[in-house]
């Protein structure tokens, strides 16, 4: 729905049938199995029937569609299950972008970006408090944000609960689990692409960039959890937004006949325990 020149609204209605089964469950997850156990089937997958309703509201102002060179874009989204769906949840996000030319010519831009997000459950079930669910946690690292990460990689790491010598203990793993809250930044110095012809000129984009960000989980509790016997240097608090990340390179895109393609070269220069990082990342489909 366009409101005016600038603005617009979007609206979704979404229904949702899930029916998971529980493999090896990491101990994040141990009261999310404990909540929805009575939601198991013949087959002991649990399964889930949800509705849920979106609404975002989206400021445009910029000059282009593809490789803007000025102007600004808001985004701010939210999403809720219908109260008496199986898994009661919110989640809500805002997107900023800025582009700044330095010259007439729109050869030399800053561009900043921004985004937060943020998601949780509400009311209870069974006598317990309603969560996020697992699957719906935010990640980072990659493409698109805190580029010198793999892919979905930041963020909090899975434990997993075993018993030793009679005593309950956990093993830190490095696999990322994502959390409810996010909240990332990057900062790009967009230059003219070295020996590109006038031909190809507006058809590559050239940028150095400085991304951080962070990715935590507000519910998470050191003290739900036993003592620590393995990957323990991988293990901190997950609730702390502090842990951030961040990463500076070199990026290069391509408008071509085939789809944006883009390739970064990457170094992490603020890392967390148990991150994975990546110096070389293609990516096909999208551009900033």
């Amino acid at each position: 729905y366009p409101i005016k020149e600038l603005n617009r609204l979007e609206f979704v209605v979404g229904y949702e049938n899930n029916k998971l089964s529980q493999l090896q469950a990491y101990a994040q997850i141990r009261k999310f199995w404990e909540i929805y156990a009575s939601n198991r089937d013949s087959q002991g997958r649990v399964v889930f029937n949800n509705y849920d309703v979106s609404a975002s509201w989206i400021r445009n102002d910029l000059n282009k569609g593809m490789f803007a060179t000025s102007g600004n874009r808001q985004q701010l989204s939210g999403k809720v299950t219908v109260p008496g769906s199986d898994l009661q949840f919110y989640k809500v996000s805002f997107d900023d972008s800025h582009y700044y030319p330095l010259d007439n010519d729109h050869q030399w831009v800053v561009l900043g970006r921004f985004k937060a997000a943020y998601g949780n459950g509400y009311g209870q079930v069974n006598g317990y408090d309603q969560v996020l669910p697992f699957f719906e946690n935010y990640y980072a690292g990659g493409t698109e944000w805190l580029r010198g990460f793999q892919s979905n990689t930041v963020g909090p790491k899975a434990l997993y609960l075993y018993n030793y010598q009679g005593n309950d203990t956990i093993t830190a793993s490095s696999s990322s689990v994502g959390g409810n809250a996010m909240t990332v930044a990057s900062l790009e110095f967009i230059v003219p692409t070295p020996f590109a012809s006038e031909t190809y000129r507006n058809q590559l984009r050239t940028s150095v960039f400085l991304d951080a960000g962070s990715v935590w989980d507000t519910t998470f509790n050191q003290n739900d959890f036993d003592v620590c016997s393995a990957g323990c240097d991988k293990y901190y608090d997950y609730s702390d937004p502090t842990k951030y990340r961040m990463s500076t390179g070199l990026s290069v895109q391509w408008l071509s006949p085939l789809g944006p393609l883009g390739i970064s070269l990457a170094k992490a220069i603020k890392k967390q325990p148990g991150d994975k990082t990546e110096f070389f990342n293609f990516n096909i489909g999208r551009t900033f």
